[in-house]
């Protein structure tokens, strides 16, 4: 009996430490090493990101101007910022040197705020200045208010839309006329004088058919002077006492600033009028070489000087 007893007991423990010995193998087998590719097929997880996503991070936030620094293992910027109490919303804007989806270290993020303020305001309507009348001679001209120009009125309502401290836009969202302005109207009283208020005066036929003819037998000047009026008559308006083209008039093309100054009483378009004066100003010295400069020159080289100017 006792070696029956013996052996049973020493059977048992054979049997123990050949479950136990199976057991530990079984595992060894069954359980791999939860090295990064498992941990990534197993768990879906990449071990080296979710180890950099743990690490903490030091950043640096510009809230308009108020900058402070953080320690944080938020995983994004925007996690970063709510965090650390700061309000995101649509009247934020966020810059950063950090991806969007993967907070970095050392980031700077900048947080800037739009604020939007509403002003009403008054505004003046400037008033036009109309002109009215014609004038030979401006410096010689007086200008007579006839009317008095009166500013007109509006309101504006204006968006001003601030990042930070920046003003970004300014926008108009209503406008209103209060009051419409008046024009001023000047009238111009000065030379005025125009062609059609001489008899006549469209005459621009050949020189030699009227105006020729007229200095010929209606002065009373020499030669030498009636030469020099037709030829200078001729190349100044090709005899056309009505010449108003450009800012010289009448046949010899006069200044009508310095007609109007000298002959205030006669039409500078009156061509009997300018061979007479004209004629009067080389009596009172009047130098034609000043006057008419280039036909004086043309005259010269076909006739020679003037014998009153050797």
């Amino acid at each position: 009996m006792k070696l029956a007893k013996v052996f049973g007991i020493v059977l048992g423990i054979s049997i123990f430490l050949l479950l136990n010995n199976l057991d530990n193998r079984y595992y060894q087998a069954s359980i791999p090493a939860l090295d990064s590719n498992w941990s990534k097929l197993i768990f879906k997880v990449d071990a080296q990101e979710a180890q950099s996503q743990l690490q903490t991070k030091f950043i640096t936030v510009d809230n308009d101007g108020d900058i402070q620094h953080f320690l944080t293992v938020a995983h994004t910027p925007m996690d970063a910022l709510i965090e650390n109490g700061y309000s995101v919303s649509n009247m934020n804007k966020v810059v950063t040197t950090s991806p969007i989806n993967s907070l970095s270290d050392k980031a700077i993020i900048v947080l800037k705020t739009y604020r939007v303020i509403s002003e009403d305001v008054t505004l003046s309507i400037p008033y036009e200045r109309l002109v009215q009348g014609e004038t030979l001679c401006q410096a010689l001209s007086k200008k007579v208010v006839k009317q008095q120009g009166v500013l007109g009125a509006m309101t504006q309502t204006i968006k001003k839309t601030y990042a930070g401290g920046d003003l970004v836009a300014t926008d108009i969202t209503n406008q209103e006329i209060l009051k419409k302005p008046i024009n001023e109207i000047i009238i111009l009283e000065g030379p005025d004088d125009t062609p059609n208020m001489i008899p006549n005066v469209d005459v621009n036929r050949p020189c030699e058919d009227y105006w020729y003819q007229y200095v010929d037998n209606d002065v009373s000047a020499t030669d030498e002077e009636k030469q020099w009026l037709k030829f200078t008559m001729k190349w100044e308006s090709g005899c056309n006492a009505g010449s108003n083209k450009d800012y010289y008039k009448g046949l010899f093309q006069w200044d009508p600033c310095i007609w109007y100054v000298q002959y205030p009483d006669d039409n500078i378009f009156d061509g009997v009028a300018q061979i007479r004066n004209t004629l009067d100003k080389l009596h009172k010295g009047g130098r034609p070489q000043y006057m008419w400069p280039a036909v004086y020159k043309r005259y010269v080289a076909q006739y020679g000087e003037l014998s009153w100017l050797k």
